[in-house]
């Protein structure tokens, strides 16, 4: 009699190991499914501002147009006095700065404050990365 009790305590116990072990694995597998759906590719990062991802080289006559719209943002933001908007495009340059090629829009303002020239930089594809008045 003794034997049985012990026989069926073991086969109790080892049932209850096997549903442990079953319900481990029945997690971690859930837990693998739901992290791999949610880590896949397709999903976006903020970025600063709306774009394309169209990443086509612009030409030298657009440089123009887009840093004359970047200068009405920027005013617009309050980043640059508004007297830049009567600004006087200079000339479009391709420059490398840390291996990497970018458009520097230069215009000039005879009335600005900070500095007489405002240097926009372009990615090639058009995208605004920056603007200051060192054009470094």
């Amino acid at each position: 009699m003794r034997e049985l009790l012990i026989l069926k305590i073991e086969a109790i116990y080892s049932g209850n190991l096997k549903r442990k072990y079953m319900k481990i694995l029945i997690l971690l597998t859930n837990f693998l499914i739901v992290n791999l759906t949610f880590a896949g590719t397709g999903h976006g990062h903020s970025h600063k501002h709306g774009h394309s991802h169209d990443n086509a080289n612009i030409t030298l006559n657009k440089t123009k147009e887009i840093g004359i719209e970047e200068i009405g943002k920027l005013i617009k933001k309050k980043k640059i006095h508004q007297n830049w908007k009567d600004a006087t495009y200079e000339k479009s340059e391709k420059k490398v700065f840390s291996g990497k090629t970018e458009w520097v829009v230069t215009f000039t303002n005879e009335k600005g404050m900070r500095g007489k020239r405002l240097y926009l930089f372009l990615e090639l594809s058009g995208h605004f990365i920056a603007a200051n008045f060192s054009g470094k």
